[in-house]
């Protein structure tokens, strides 16, 4: 088919059905979210790293005594390995996100999919992070217990049982929270997406 037979074809499709997409706009659009993704990011990264080098001197900020140092450094080395992971990922997907250009439906897709996952692997991070604080606390009551000269074996069954219920309703309220800060920092941002690739689709 030759030019003129092609612009002969144009002249003839009803102007009205021409559907001309603002996929483009939709896309441009896209970058604001991304936009503020990267900037909760660069912010929460070395607050994160920060964090993980400051737990290091629990024992001496809350006055361990040596004897409980094995205990709590086991632990702790556990969460160093773990958030290394989870670091290393946070990180992948910042320089992701540095790449998009906004401008291919598939490369918003990608961002959005990579998104979801790092969500997911934010609180699961979190979630892992539970029996590290559940410990320090243990070691910490433990130890103001004795200091009172009220050793834990010393309380009845009720309050063993009220102490184990406070812990259950702790851990239950700090999960929450973490699910409650994942969506408030990146699960908006997500949903805006999500509407954005809804608009192109349709």
């Amino acid at each position: 088919m030759n030019f003129d037979q092609l612009k002969e074809q144009w002249n003839n499709e009803d102007g009205e059905n021409v559907n001309i997409p603002n996929t483009i706009e939709q896309l441009k659009k896209s970058k604001h979210p991304i936009e503020k993704i990267q900037k909760s990011m660069k912010s929460e990264f070395p607050m994160q790293i920060i964090a993980v080098i400051l737990i290091a001197f629990f024992p001496q900020q809350l006055d361990f005594p040596s004897s409980q140092y094995v205990i709590y450094y086991t632990s702790y080395a556990m969460l160093v390995v773990i958030s290394s992971y989870y670091l290393f990922g946070f990180y992948k997907f910042y320089k992701q996100t540095e790449l998009y250009t906004g401008n291919t439906k598939n490369s918003l897709w990608k961002i959005y999919h990579e998104l979801k996952l790092n969500m997911e692997r934010y609180q699961s991070f979190g979630f892992l992070l539970l029996p590290h604080f559940m410990i320090t606390l243990g070691l910490e009551f433990y130890n103001i217990f004795q200091k009172k000269g009220m050793p834990l074996e010393s309380f009845a069954d009720s309050y063993q049982q009220a102490f184990i219920l406070i812990v259950l309703l702790g851990t239950i309220a700090i999960v929450a929270s973490i699910v409650l800060w994942t969506q408030y920092f990146y699960g908006r941002h997500a949903k805006r997406l999500e509407n954005i690739l809804n608009e192109t689709d349709e």
